[in-house]
């Protein structure tokens, strides 16, 4: 509708009419110069300082991406009068949604400096917009004393404003608190159990996110949305649990929402994160409209998986077929396939192709200059990551020259690692935490003990030395070149140690042989009451496995499960193998192998490791039944056939061995190479 209608002709009759008219005809129009016309007629009619026209005015103005003149309605509203929260509101929400949360921040310290002479009170709305805008910017401290002032008026259990709360105390990992404001919530709807779930997963506590879902569907009839599902399928993803993962998929389907564009890219990511692969893939050929996060999710889940080559490919297929455009996540993974490849040539064309036009938004992007000079230092081209280290989106970026260290770090370069790490403080950048863990990790690899105490000399000098993280590496590089007493002395200097910590050191003592410190180590641990992870007991099972102690190493091991709800991995299993096998005890190695059989299925080095051993000891019962699981995994590994025709010629059994033997020449093994994996000790 426009002002020159029948309709707003008839409406000049009545102030209330011509009132409505225009608001009818502002929340309608279609530009900013129709826009701009409307704006004129308001202030020609009188209606400049009316605050629902005002405010109309304003949301349209941001609407169409004019801030400033937005802030110039407010302030000539302010000067007809009082100025009411719903103007407050309306210039908040549009900072807000405009991407811009600091200056919507700005504008409620204004309101509340403008209280005391101005009617404007923070109403639900108000708090709601501003905790809002705290969570974008992290500012948790502001948002809780924002929450505060909220409580103080009675408004914390408002839904609008509790669920603020709830989202900003989950983003910022206060479970606690995020609990307590949806307890005392007088009313919850899915958008706040969406809230209390999504925190939930973001801290890692996935079944209590999954106890909330089933509580909000059964217990309060209240039906799930897609982000309900994408929140758990998430905390799944983080969980790295498949088969809870599988649970939640059938969940979605049982919902409806198995065509679901957010929930199919959100499962896809999950079983990406899960090592589900396959499962990945099949779920995104499947899909029948896939949007630019469902590419870049399976490009980087190539990429994650170390198939670099099937990334660029499926990349290639994307261009050629579709018109999903690059974006840049997409580039992204492509690059970092292609340094994984060693692939500069295929990087610089990506680069020359999709980054270098005017057009992209993508190539001032800092994150994508840093991929690139990250790529092209994990190929060898030094001079090419510097002259990208010298453009103006990255220069004195501490993060990318920390990524250009990291590529040199993971070849094994440690030289150019120090080489950049100079070059870095002679142009002025300060070295970061992140810069002195990667020389760390670096010269821990060399076995170096002096580069190793000239890098902690620079630590101290640049006041690093309390930073847990960096003695956690000290504590490590020591190990590993050798010197266990700095070990224990950084070691001991930990004011608060953590998990890594504790699980650095067990790891240094084991590497040493001192199992006795090892147990020591790790009972001083509990006593703190420090949890153990995964990696702490690898390092406890490796210890007693290379000093004989299989009794304690199965209690440690049941320990970890029955004590600590950690599930073991292949690599404890490996260790608990090793260490019956070592200690004559096959049939308690065998029986662990069966009760796991569908964790240890694929894995032939287990089975290997049993097979070696029934060798060494002449167990031909168990090596039969170990030799008939590699021949189904390993069918072309000649070296299985012929450690089993070595167990037959040591029991006298001359014609069984003679039966292997064949069967390995009438399959044409013969002449194929074999390869075993265990090692005697």
């Amino acid at each position: 509708m426009t002002l020159t209608t029948p309709f707003y002709r008839r409406a000049q009759r009545s102030p209330q009419d011509l009132k409505e008219a225009l608001a009818h005809a502002i929340s309608r129009c279609c530009s900013a110069h129709h826009l701009r016309g409307l704006h004129g007629r308001a202030i020609a009619f009188g209606l400049r300082h009316n605050l629902y026209v005002a405010s109309l005015l304003i949301a349209r103005y941001f609407h169409f991406g004019d801030p400033a003149t937005a802030r110039l309605v407010f302030d000539d509203g302010r000067r007809g009068g009082p100025s009411k929260t719903l103007l407050w509101n309306s210039l908040i929400r549009g900072y807000l949604n405009n991407g811009r949360p600091r200056s919507a921040l700005h504008v409620y310290r204004e309101m509340v400096a403008a209280r005391p002479l101005a009617q404007c009170e923070p109403d639900r709305v108000t708090f709601h917009l501003v905790i809002t805008a705290c969570t974008h910017l992290s500012e948790f401290d502001l948002g809780s004393r924002v929450g505060g002032h909220a409580r103080a008026k009675g408004l914390d259990s408002d839904l609008i404003v509790g669920t603020a709360l709830l989202d900003m105390h989950g983003k910022a990992g206060e479970i606690g608190s995020a609990r307590k404001v949806f307890d005392g919530m007088a009313s919850r709807d899915v958008v706040a159990w969406n809230a209390m779930i999504a925190g939930y997963s973001r801290v890692g506590s996935f079944y209590e996110a999954v106890r909330l879902f089933n509580v909000m569907r059964l217990g309060q009839g209240v039906l799930p949305s897609e982000a309900t599902l994408v929140s758990l399928i998430s905390g799944c993803g983080r969980s790295g649990s498949p088969k809870d993962g599988e649970a939640i998929h059938a969940d979605a389907i049982k919902l409806g929402f198995e065509a679901s564009l957010f929930v199919l890219n959100s499962l896809i990511e999950m079983y990406t994160n899960c090592d589900c692969l396959g499962v990945a893939c099949k779920l995104f050929d499947r899909m029948v409209f896939k949007d630019a996060v469902s590419w870049s999710t399976m490009i980087g889940g190539y990429v994650q998986h170390k198939r670099p080559y099937d990334a660029l490919k499926l990349f290639e297929w994307m261009i050629m077929n579709t018109q999903t455009p690059p974006t840049r996540s997409i580039l992204v993974n492509v690059i970092l396939a292609c340094a994984d490849l060693g692939d500069w040539e295929e990087g610089k064309l990506i680069e020359e192709k999709y980054l270098t036009s005017k057009q992209s938004e993508s190539a001032s992007d800092p994150s994508m200059v840093t991929t690139l000079a990250y790529m092209y230092a994990k190929c060898g081209k030094l001079d090419v990551s510097l002259n990208l280290l010298d453009r103006v989106e990255v220069r004195g970026d501490t993060i990318a020259w920390n990524a250009v260290m990291k590529a040199y770090a993971e070849l094994g370069i440690v030289d150019k690692v120090l080489y950049l790490t100079l070059v870095m403080q002679r142009r002025g950048i300060n070295p970061d935490l992140v810069t002195i863990v990667t020389l760390l990790s670096a010269i821990s690899h060399t076995t170096f003990l002096k580069k190793v105490m000239e890098a902690h000399a620079q630590i101290i000098k640049r006041g690093f030395e309390m930073e847990r993280q960096i003695a956690n590496c000290l504590v490590d590089a020591y190990a590993k070149s050798g010197s266990i007493t700095d070990s224990s002395k950084v070691f001991h200097d930990i004011a608060e140690k953590d998990v890594v910590s504790w699980s650095t050191m067990i790891k240094a003592f084991a590497w040493e042989g001192k199992v006795a410190e090892v147990l020591n180590h790790f009972e001083l641990m509990r006593e703190t009451d420090t949890r153990p992870n995964h990696f702490t007991f690898l390092s406890l099972l490796s210890a007693c496995s290379h000093a004989g102690l299989a009794e304690k190493g199965w209690k440690i091991f049941n320990c970890m499960k029955e004590e600590y709800g950690l599930e073991p991995g292949v690599e404890h299993l490996t260790c608990l193998v090793d260490m019956f096998c070592r200690a004559a005890r096959l049939s308690d190695a065998y029986s662990l192998l069966k009760n796991v059989m569908q964790r240890t299925i694929s894995h032939a080095a287990l089975w290997n490791t049993l097979l070696s051993a029934c060798r060494l000891h002449g167990d031909v019962v168990i090596g039969e039944a170990a030799a008939r699981h590699l021949f189904q995994l390993e069918p072309e590994n000649a070296a299985n056939h012929k450690m089993l025709a070595d167990i037959y010629i040591s029991a006298g059994r001359r014609d069984d061995a003679n039966g292997v033997l064949r069967l390995l020449n009438a399959n044409g093994l013969d002449s194929i190479p074999g390869c075993s994996w265990y090692e005697a000790g």
